[in-house]
């Protein structure tokens, strides 16, 4: 039976950016780092001192204060007692936080092997949120070491401002406070309530993610105990990790978060086993193809640094490539009638295009969605993908012309697929590049290449042209196109929070190919057109260019060399086409 640690492992493995984790206490009192009680009970100790007061053995720092000063001991009112300006509070707190020369060369006060294995799992995409109710930055300096800048959200006010949890390459959630913003929560009343931003961080990530705890009681912060309880469905598994026994809060809180648990030896022990578990899983998988949740997050991983820009390229390259291999193999896939099984249907390929293209369809989606506003655009990767993807000359044996034609269906759905991704994020110059760029495919009756305009080649009226005439063939062209957007709608649930955005966006990429599609063939040549839109979708992008005109994006980024006018043209011949 396979322990837990190893299910640990492959969950974190296969969910590459779907586990948080949630860090308390345990992880930096290994580095020698005090707790919050263990500070302010000695700063209330300080505030004796300067009153020249004795405390008794037997009395407890922070109720001294509380009686002496008729207010409770918290961070602001003791420091706010011993240092008057904001720099002499930072010195004061840091005293606890940052080493001296002797701690650093005993290793105190610095990050520990479990912050470097953490900052491992980060910058190789496995961890992308973590939460914590620590006050020091061991883990913000293990992360920017490893090359990692992460977002801090510490306030009401970072958190305010901060983008989306999935836009982000690493967010540390510092649930109660960072010691340098002396606004750390400690007492208990301080510990039962959020503010309303960070309240919504923590619900989201106790939603949307699996768990990975450690160091963390859950007995002393009652909010975020309580947002544990009052989520009712999540999407992943919960691994509960303690160093000495599980307490009766965290025995509650497993149960209905139905998680696992994890006994261990430190947070250092936990997260350097977890990090070489890892590894060892990738070497072991060394030279077989990406899993589809790994390639797209890793094409999240690069698109924002510059260092991995070739990493990227690359990444698609060889993607591409291989699923080329696959899609043009006439053993797998056959083109001769006399070679396919009785019940074949034109959907079985459809269908088997669509599954071996899975990878390359979310890398090229991921990039055009995200590398908008990304140092590395992956502009001319997608764009190169689609001529890996098409056919360079005629099948080698016997063929079926309209079996020779869907060869080019996987550069065709990977076309939709960064297209409609491309307008979801606003990412016009990509899809631009797409709908320009010649791409490289076979010619009939020629045994060489030629380079054509993607409308030209990979359109779905040209995919269909063997398909019948008439009704038949507009019943074929509906039918790959239903596919693709069947097929497309999953990998888009990543950034398409509904169906009906998935639909609209589908649509508006299919009319505006069809834009290009009539435009360069000419009315006369047109007489159906089995698309999956309606009216509704034509008036909604006839409504865009009469209202932007020459700044319509497919105008501006120049995928249309036509006026205004000449588009509304086009859309009201389209409309006629459906009637």
């Amino acid at each position: 039976m396979v322990d837990t640690r190893m299910s640990l492992t492959f969950s974190v493995r296969n969910n590459p950016g779907r586990y948080a984790l949630l860090l308390g206490s345990g992880v930096s009192t290994e580095a020698g780092i005090p707790t919050g009680w263990t500070v302010v009970s000695n700063l209330a100790q300080r505030v004796a001192a300067t009153e020249e007061t004795s405390i008794d053995n037997d009395t407890n720092p922070t109720d001294w204060y509380e009686e002496t000063y008729d207010e409770p001991a918290t961070y602001e009112n003791l420091i706010e007692g011993l240092a008057k300006t904001q720099t002499e509070r930072r010195s004061l707190l840091e005293g606890f936080f940052e080493p001296t020369e002797e701690e650093a060369e005993r290793g105190e006060k610095t990050p520990t092997e479990a912050h470097k294995s953490i900052a491992w799992l980060v910058d190789n995409g496995y961890i992308n949120v973590i939460l914590t109710t620590n006050f020091d930055q061991l883990l913000e300096q293990a992360l920017r070491d490893q090359g990692v800048n992460p977002v801090v959200i510490s306030g009401k006010e970072t958190a305010q401002g901060a983008e989306p949890l999935q836009h982000q390459e690493a967010v540390v959630v510092k649930v109660n406070g960072d010691y340098k913003q002396t606004n750390v929560k400690n007492l208990s009343y301080e510990l039962e309530s959020y503010s309303e931003p960070i309240q919504k961080i923590i619900d989201r990530v106790f939603q949307e993610y699996g768990l990975i705890i450690c160091g963390w009681s859950g007995k002393h912060d009652t909010r975020l105990r309580q947002s544990l309880q009052e989520c009712e469905t999540h999407r992943y598994s919960t691994y509960w990790t303690y160093y000495s026994e599980l307490g009766d809060v965290a025995n509650e809180l497993v149960s209905h978060r139905d998680g696992f648990t994890i006994n261990h030896d430190g947070a250092i022990s936990l997260f350097t086993d977890l990090r070489d578990r890892v590894q060892a899983l990738v070497d072991a998988e060394e030279g077989e193809p990406l899993s589809t949740p790994i390639a797209r997050e890793r094409v999240k991983r690069y698109l924002p640094r510059e260092e991995h820009r070739i990493d990227l390229a690359d990444l698609i390259s060889e993607t591409a490539q291989r699923s080329g291999e696959n899609v043009q193999d006439e053993e797998r896939l056959p083109l001769s009638r006399k070679e396919l099984n009785d019940n074949f249907s034109v959907e079985d390929r459809y269908q088997e295009y669509g599954d071996l293209t899975r990878t390359i369809v979310a890398e090229v989606m991921t990039c055009a969605y995200w590398g908008g506003d990304t140092v590395n655009l992956g502009e001319k990767s997608v764009s190169d993908a689609l001529s890996t993807l098409s056919p360079k000359q005629s099948p080698n044996g016997l063929f079926q012309e309209g079996l020779n034609d869907l060869r080019r269906y996987p550069a065709t759905l990977v076309l939709y697929g960064a297209g409609l991704a491309g307008i979801a994020g606003d990412n016009w110059d990509l899809v631009s590049t797409l709908l320009t760029n010649p791409i490289e495919t076979s010619q009939s009756r020629s045994r060489q290449p030629a380079e054509v305009p993607p409308v030209e080649a990979l359109h779905p009226r040209r995919l269909t042209k063997e398909w019948g005439r008439g009704f038949d063939r507009e019943r074929a062209e509906k039918s790959l196109r239903s596919s693709m957007r069947q097929t497309l709608q999953d990998p888009g649930k990543e950034f398409l929070v509904s169906e009906n955005q998935y639909n609209r966006v589908f649509t508006d990429f299919e009319v505006l190919f069809d834009i290009l599609w009539y435009a360069e063939v000419g009315s006369e040549y047109v007489r159906s057109l089995g698309t999956t839109y309606w009216d509704e979708a034509v008036n909604r992008v006839e409504e865009q260019v009469v209202e932007q005109q020459g700044d319509w994006p497919p105008i501006r980024t120049g995928i249309l060399d036509l006026t205004s006018d000449e588009v509304v043209n086009i859309l009201s011949e389209l409309k006629e086409l459906h009637r």
